[in-house]
């Protein structure tokens, strides 16, 4: 402890350093302040730095939630708060967009993502310390990297939450590039305290359910402390098909006759697309639709019948072919709208369920009066579940490979009187038709987890004297490691073509599979050679084989025949060993001198497992793989007051620069050096000017050095399709280079509308990421508005040798996109002659350091609280026990968020309805008494619908009027807490409280909302 005045600068610090938040009043301190000339001040460390100071303004925009603002919202997950911050987002996550395809090992994960650059680039850390990651290697939630599931943080032991915007890497290591998010937990916790919260989602019929519990007390004489918390968290599963905005579905696609709009000299743009309600894909249907060919696109008229209609197989099951309804026809090639096609909506999830466990610990205890054991535990457990991503099994000629469509002979036993009369009438007798059918009936892909976090840190700390000074010292080992397990089903193709390869068994005289009553049917779907023939078939031992229906009805034991279910393992450990010392070297006239200087040894390693039957029931290869690196680091901090208050220099109320710098030498990146200086500086008391600037790095994750080759699936918005040709960053480049491999003028791609397989893998070559970044800010708050604070921080972050795994759609534009054609970009992808993009073997992909990101921002806040009675002008109209009244505003304006894949074709999404150039929060509040209420507004600006869009006509909505840009969106939350006595509150909130809806131009690109959530909680302490 040390003492000083309470000066201006730190009421600065307090106000935009803590306070801006949420959770401290500096108001408070303020008039405490005012009641003593002389303070006893307890120097502080704040995230961004390991030096204790009393000064403790920081040099980078730093924002801090505190628990009081968690407690109050009753809010059930650590990343919520965050997440709520303009400008910070989230990375995983379990509420899913339409048409999502589960991360396999990443289900109900939170991750947080600063700045949108990437959950990579955001370092999360716990009590000031790294934590062990939970993103799988493979099918992780988060792009590869060490980000932290959240979800493992427990919400009842938060006492703040730091956050710190732009890098952080020389204090905290690699990887902190966007910023730094430090939970910092209670260590000093005295008595209990047992939560309950119960959300409500009407509209989707769902709920979430949490429960909290908190102990803590002294021991030994008060020489130690120790604290317990547990906690339940129930999140239900939400299918699409509930929620009324997916179901409610748009999409845009290329209107046809009259839906089109002409321009001022009648010619309709080629790119023009126009919103269609219920989207459905006329490939195929859930039921079965027949076609006399392999191929069926009912949009484009193929696969009809020779009465020129579309028949399917009876959706109730009867076997019954009945008339295929194929929608109002669009001038996409699969898409229509209404009708009997593929619907998507109808297989997926919206919100993945989860269930977690939280069990945690934190002890310390005086050695002596200079010495201090810790330890932090964590024993967490979750079980989360996708019920599923579209069916498990598709036919349909517009797919290739085993998901081709399927030939039947109208001799099949399955077909009942009806449909046969009906096929053998369109095909002039006896003979094949074909099938095109998702078989839901089959089950579809779903998924389970089962994830367990265990994390241990020891650490002794304490003070030392050097000389007339003492100085903070910490040694800490800590040891973590996340394991998940994941179950994933599927249908063997063996199995089901085996299933339905069916007669009428003559032993019986009953339908059945072949497979189990013809003689030597086995004998191929047996291991053999080196005169050697195994004694197992594939299939299953005689009589195993359960055959399915393909037309009607398939019974419970086919489902299980053709089924099986994959496991998967994944594996992440962590190791860190870590020692510092912080003090003052030396007083100048204006303050101490503060170093800190350290060393840290940290060994990341992360394992996926698969267990070989995606190897058996396709031949996929195995994405089985391991890797390790250790990082050994150096890192030291000065910081220097130059001119303090006290020295009554004209226009240099305060000055104090921060320099922080690490070595880093990584086992597989090599070294790298990332440093930063900061510059506080204080004209007047009640203005202070910030600014630093900084080098960091990101460090090559182990998917992105290990993985082995790996078949993968992917669309693609070809650059040569007609559609497409007259965009990109010079649409002239791009359509001569089309041209020039000989490309029709009217070729529109499948690749869109039917995903294509190709290859991608890791490459243990890889260096690390280079950023580099900047910020300057300014803080006011003026004495003759008490209880006003207002800020500004410009931002700017350049990264170059990002590591990219380039898309096929990546791939195709930096082909066709650059003045150098052909390159080897255009030896990764092939077409076949008719120009459109294989099914399988499509594209070769992985991971380099080739891409570039550049992002500039401005953020603003401005705040004000003050009682009532104490309010300019309308003040005297309250008593002084009206209560207070709190204005908090937060204003993120995105300048610049360019990133180029291959460093030369830079795109910039600011200003599209996805990247609005605005976003901001209010937050007012009102306290009297034993109530506290609020009413929280968050703000998505407008936003265009295509920034590289440069025809005005492009985009047409249902009624035919042209549009360019999405509204904005303005969400209310309400909520309130009464304390009913001094240990027991109530809570009560309603978000989305004017039940806003997307409308039809906001539904077609994946704007949704679950409905108005409904929340109550109770918090008693004892």
């Amino acid at each position: 402890m040390v003492k000083n005045k309470l000066s201006q600068s730190v009421r600065l610090a307090l106000a935009f350093g803590i306070t801006a938040s949420f959770g401290y009043s500096v108001n408070v301190v303020a008039e405490e302040a005012d009641q003593s000339e002389i303070q006893t001040i307890e120097k502080i460390q704040v995230t961004g730095s390991r030096i204790k100071r009393i000064d403790i303004e920081a040099t980078q925009p730093i924002t801090v939630i505190g628990s009081d603002y968690i407690s109050e919202r009753g809010l059930t997950n650590a990343a919520t708060a965050v997440t709520d911050i303009p400008g910070v987002f989230s990375g995983a996550t379990p509420n899913l967009a339409t048409n999502t395809e589960a991360n396999g090992s990443g289900l109900g994960q939170n991750t947080i993502d600063i700045y949108g650059l990437g959950a990579q680039r955001t370092l999360t850390l716990v009590n000031g310390s790294r934590f062990v990651s939970s993103n799988s290697p493979v099918g992780g939630g988060s792009d590869p990297g060490s980000a932290v599931d959240v979800n493992n943080i427990p919400v009842g032991m938060i006492e703040r939450v730091e956050v710190v915007k732009v890098g952080g890497a020389p204090i905290y290591g690699a990887d902190a590039v966007a910023g730094v998010v430090n939970y910092i937990l209670k260590d000093d916790y005295e008595g209990a305290e047992f939560s309950a919260d119960y959300s409500s989602i009407p509209d989707s019929n769902a709920q979430e359910t949490s429960f909290r519990g908190l102990m803590g007390g002294n021991f030994s004489n008060d020489k130690g402390n120790v604290v317990f918390s547990f906690e339940y968290n129930e999140t239900d599963n939400i299918a699409a098909k509930d929620v009324p905005s997916l179901r409610d579905g748009w999409g845009s696609y290329t209107p046809v006759g009259t839906d089109a709009v002409a321009g001022a000299d009648g010619e309709v743009p080629v790119s023009q697309v126009r919103l269609y309600s219920q989207p459905r894909a006329g490939i195929l249907s859930f039921s079965g639709l027949t076609s006399p060919g392999p191929v069926a696109i009912t949009n484009i008229g193929l696969g009809a019948w020779n009465d020129g209609g579309f028949w399917q197989f009876d959706p109730a099951g009867t076997g019954d072919l009945v008339p295929f309804d194929a929608g109002i026809k669009t001038g996409n090639t699969v898409w229509s709208s209404g009708g009997d096609g593929l619907d998507l909506v109808e297989t997926n999830t919206a919100r993945e369920g989860y269930e977690r466990y939280n069990l945690s610990v934190f002890g310390n205890y005086s050695v002596t009066d200079a010495i201090n054991f810790s330890v932090t535990a964590f024993a967490n457990a979750s079980d989360a579940a996708n019920q599923g991503y579209q069916a498990s099994r598709y036919s349909s000629g517009a797919f290739g490979g085993n998901e081709f469509s399927l030939m039947f002979n109208t001799d099949n036993p399955f077909l009942n009187n009806q449909a046969r009369s009906k096929l053998e009438g369109f095909l002039g007798g006896p003979g094949d038709f074909y099938l095109q059918r998702g078989w839901t009936n089959l089950g579809q892909r779903a998924i389970k987890n089962e994830s367990n976090v265990r994390s241990i840190k020891l650490g002794f700390d304490g003070i030392i004297a050097l000389g007339d000074t003492e100085w903070d010292w910490a040694l800490s080992y800590q040891k973590g490691v996340s394991t998940i397990y994941s179950q994933s089903s599927g249908i063997s193709d063996f199995l089901f073509l085996a299933a339905l390869d069916a007669g009428v068994n003559p032993e019986t005289g009953e339908i059945d599979c072949k497979a189990n009553y013809v003689e030597d049917y086995h004998d191929q779907f047996t291991a053999t050679g080196s005169g050697i023939t195994g004694d197992k078939s594939i299939l299953g031992a005689v009589g195993e084989c359960s055959p399915i229906d393909p037309f009607g009805t398939v019974s419970q034991d086919a489902v299980e025949y053709v089924n099986y279910t994959a496991m998967n393992y994944a594996r992440l450990e962590q190791d860190i060993f870590q020692a510092f010392a912080a003090g003052e070297l030396f007083e100048l006239p204006a303050g101490g001198v503060g170093m800190a200087i350290g060393y840290e040894q940290r060994t990341e390693y992360a394992s996926y497992t698969q267990d070989g039957t995606g190897r058996l029931a396709f031949g996929n290869a195995d994405a089985s793989t391991e890797g390790e690196y250790t990082t050994k680091d150096i890192f030291m901090e000065l910081h220097l007051p130059f001119v303090s208050s006290d020295m009554d220099i004209p226009l240099v109320y305060n000055l104090s620069s921060e320099m922080s710098y690490r070595r880093l030498d990584n086992s597989n990146s090599g070294t790298d050096d990332v440093w930063a200086v900061g510059l506080n500086y204080q004209p007047v008391a009640e203005l202070m000017i910030r600014a630093n600037v900084a080098e960091t790095v990101r460090a090559p994750a182990v998917t992105e050095l290990f993985l082995p080759r790996v078949e993968i699936t992917s669309f693609a918005t070809d650059p040569c399709d007609r559609r497409n040709i007259g965009q990109g960053p010079d649409p002239q480049t791009r359509e001569a280079n089309c041209k020039a491999e000989g490309v029709p003028d009217e070729f529109v791609s499948i690749a869109g509308n039917a995903s294509r397989n190709g290859y991608t893998g890791g490459d243990d070559s890889l260096k690390n990421e280079q950023a580099k970044s900047k910020n300057f800010g300014v803080l006011y708050t003026p004495s003759w508005a008490e209880g006003l604070e207002l800020s500004v921080d410009w931002v700017n972050i350049e990264i170059t040798d990002a590591i990219v795994n380039f898309s096929l759609t990546d791939i195709m534009e930096a082909c066709y996109d650059s003045t150098s054609y052909p390159n080897d970009f255009c030896t990764m992808f092939k077409r076949d002659d008719n120009f459109q993009l294989p099914s399988i073997d499509a594209f070769e992909s992985g991971y380099v350091n080739a891409a570039l990101r550049e992002f500039e921002s401005i953020e603003y806040s401005a705040n004000f609280k003050r009682l009532l009675s104490d309010y300019p002008l309308i003040g005297g109209l309250f008593s002084n026990d009206a209560g207070e009244f709190a204005i908090r505003s937060r204003f993120y304006q995105l300048k610049k968020n360019a990133r180029s894949n291959t460093g030369s074709d830079f795109t910039d999404t600011t200003g599209q309805y996805n990247n609005p150039e605005w976003r901001s929060d209010f937050k007012f509040s009102y306290e009297v008494g034993d109530l506290y209420t609020y009413l929280d507004v968050n703000y998505h600006g407008e936003g265009v619908r295509n920034v590289e869009s440069k025809e005005p006509l492009q985009y047409i909505d249902q009624n035919g009027n042209p549009y360019t840009k999405l509204d904005a969106i303005t969400l209310y939350n309400l909520g309130g807490v009464y304390n009913i006595t001094d240990t027991l509150a109530v809570r009560a909130s309603v978000n989305n409280l004017m039940d806003w809806y997307p409308d039809a131009k906001e539904l077609a690109v994946g704007r949704i909302t679950y409905g108005r959530t409904f929340n109550v909680g109770v918090t008693a302490k004892f």
